[in-house]
């Protein structure tokens, strides 16, 4: 990646007029993958000084600000305590420590990428965008809708629950990319997410459905994964290897909620 202007604004509102004004300007979300690119941008806008790194609790939600980094919500004891290893679990292989410590939360969502473990995680919690041209948005309908490309992630919403979540995945090392990500929770109804298929992660809604009406039917459930999704080809994994452990992914992991 390449731009011929940096600029660090210290108000949200003129990082957006920035981002709105300039077509060729970009967010930089933490700059761990700038290299991935040689494409040429006018402006980056750094959003280090907007005071977006926080992990608030307050009585009905947990607030994750845009800029933390990866490696606090890891390490951080609130996420832990209200969504057990779900989070950490969907970023502790992230490529190195280092990594994760610059990393941002709102450059990882907000990218909406294929491999994005995170995505995979939060889409089985209660959880809503908070933009500042947007307004709040539902995770799920914001990964959805490509429509929203130029504005600025504020913070992500999560409800607290009470109820099981986990996140499961299978890798071939440990900082490689997953070959496949499920997460599910178990909270007013079951959810189940799958990702790193390898395009981006998404609700399951058939194989919910039916798990829902009815939680013996796990193994029927987990089948129905396979005629509900797509798995494609990479170099990590065929869509046909994908196909044979997505049921056993997904049937383990509710087995872990339900127990």
């Amino acid at each position: 990646m390449r731009f011929e202007k940096f600029v660090k604004p210290r108000k949200i509102e003129t990082a957006l007029k920035i981002l709105k004004d300039d077509p060729g300007s970009v967010i930089l979300g933490g700059t761990t993958f700038l290299r991935l690119s040689d494409k040429k941008y006018s402006t980056a806008i750094d959003l280090a000084d907007l005071d977006l790194d926080y992990i608030i609790e307050n009585e009905d939600n947990i607030e994750i600000g845009a800029y933390t980094s990866l490696r606090t919500i890891e390490k951080d004891p609130i996420i832990n305590k209200h969504f057990g290893d779900l989070l950490p679990k969907a970023v502790e292989h992230i490529i190195g420590v280092q990594f994760r410590n610059n990393a941002k939360i709102g450059g990882a969502v907000f990218g909406r990428l294929g491999f994005s473990e995170i995505i995979t995680a939060l889409l089985v919690l209660d959880c809503k965008l908070q933009f500042e041209e947007n307004g709040t948005i539902p995770f799920a309908e914001f990964i959805s809708n490509w429509n929203i490309k130029r504005d600025i992630l504020k913070k992500i919403v999560i409800k607290k629950n009470q109820g099981k979540c986990l996140y499961r995945m299978l890798r071939t090392s440990d900082a490689d990319f997953p070959i496949l990500s499920v997460a599910v929770s178990n909270f007013d109804e079951i959810k189940i997410s799958v990702g790193t298929r390898p395009s981006i992660a998404k609700l399951s809604q058939e194989a919910a459905r039916m798990i829902n009406s009815d939680n013996s039917k796990i193994i029927e459930a987990s089948n129905l994964i396979v005629k509900e999704f797509t798995f494609g080809d990479d170099m990590r994994a065929s869509g046909k290897y994908r196909e044979k452990i997505a049921p056993v992914l997904v049937s383990r992991a509710l087995q872990e909620v339900l127990s």
